[in-house]
């Protein structure tokens, strides 16, 4: 199959784009943070640019302002239709000397966002570039969206243009693996309000902080009654992710802000586990008289997935895996992705795949294989002609 314009050299002029214009999500954003560095708008205008020199549409669909969505495409030849789902967003880029500097090192592309999403957006438009030039038979959308890394605003919007697609790609590094399953997240904050005291007198007050513990060895011994395990993703995990406490050096603390992040299995809804540990915390103010205890709403819910793996989706990834060398079989990931608000808001057969590794995701010395991002780009071309 033709892979015209798929080189190393193109990816990594593509990824030196990306990775050198700055889209950190705003919800992470300091005091004392640059605001320049913040935002999806200077990325996605930056790739529109790029799409319109290659040929190809670019519409920038704003969710919020000063936030849009990318959208291009190609029609297909024949009545199917696919979306490749990827994100423009980046975490912070705390401790890292220049992030926004991309820098060539031994075949790799160093920098904040290059394998988080970089690399799957550098595949997914190179692969689409190639498809340009002699349209498959089945179309195909690219949507580079925002906020995925935070309340997943982005994708959810998209869903709501009410676009139809038979199959989906959301673009993650997954070491060119097809992904079928991924666990769901809920996030929440329980405050515990106690009584402040002189700490010379400690049995006047109620310490917020006791109960917190308290708290911790309750969630730890539900946990422990929660045995259930799913044979691509294992158990359940609780992490406790933060906790907000203290007043003077002598005073008993009154308040005690902790909070949660809970992966759940596909049988699973993060309203029901919230519930549930709601219920737990709340029986705190039984054992101990005077506490009170008020749960937070989930301020993340993020779906849990479970793809059967006979969906064509699946079964015709990993065909083109193996004959690109690649292990065919499916495998299920503990981080989430917009894979599930696609498959479980949508109702689309997705998976997640994409070049680099999800250890890099985040890290201080992020960086993507340039010939992993080539691949991905050849191994999305042969999809969409196979289709």
């Amino acid at each position: 199959m033709s892979h015209s314009g798929i080189t190393d050299e193109a990816a990594r002029a593509l990824l030196a784009i990306i990775v050198a214009t700055p889209s950190v999500n705003p919800a992470f954003r300091g005091a004392d943070d640059p605001a320049d560095h913040f935002g999806e708008d200077k990325l996605a205008r930056a790739l529109a640019g790029w799409l319109e020199a290659a040929g190809l549409p670019a519409m920038l669909d704003e969710v919020s302002p000063g936030r849009p969505n990318l959208i291009t495409g190609v029609q297909g030849t024949g009545g199917k239709r696919m979306i490749w789902e990827c994100h423009l967003d980046t975490v912070q880029v705390t401790g890292m000397a220049a992030p926004f500097d991309p820098v060539l090192r031994d075949g790799r592309l160093y920098g904040r966002g290059a394998v988080d999403d970089g690399g799957c957006i550098a595949a997914f438009l190179l692969a689409l570039r190639a498809l340009g030039q002699d349209p498959p038979a089945c179309s195909v959308d690219v949507v580079a969206a925002m906020d995925e890394e935070f309340a997943y605003k982005g994708v959810l919007h998209h869903l709501d243009r009410n676009e139809v697609y038979d199959l989906a790609i959301a673009g993650e590094p997954t070491d060119l693996r097809v992904v079928r399953a991924c666990k769901g997240c809920v996030r929440w904050v329980v405050t515990l309000g106690g009584r402040a005291a002189h700490t010379s007198k400690p049995d006047e007050g109620l310490n917020a902080i006791d109960a917190a513990r308290a708290l911790l060895a309750a969630y730890d011994d539900e946990m422990a009654r929660r045995t259930r395990s799913h044979p691509l993703l294992g158990p359940a995990t609780l992490v406790c992710t933060g906790i907000e406490a203290g007043q003077g050096p002598n005073t008993v603390p009154s308040v005690c802000k902790v909070r949660f992040d809970y992966r759940y299995l596909p049988h699973e809804t993060g309203a029901a586990v919230h519930a549930d540990f709601a219920a737990i915390a709340r029986s705190l103010a039984k054992t101990m008289p005077g506490l009170t205890v008020d749960v937070g709403a989930p301020f993340v819910d993020s779906s849990a997935m479970d793809v059967p793996e006979t969906e064509p989706i699946v079964t015709q990834m990993g065909a083109v895996c193996a004959s690109h060398g690649i292990d065919p079989v499916p495998i299920g990931v503990p981080f989430g992705s917009d894979a599930t608000k696609l498959f479980n808001n949508g109702g689309i057969p997705s998976i997640v795949f994409g070049p680099g590794s999800i250890e890099q995701a985040h890290a201080l010395d992020e960086h993507v294989e340039i010939g992993q991002v080539t691949k991905a780009a050849r191994m999305l071309v042969d999809l969409a002609r196979g289709l």
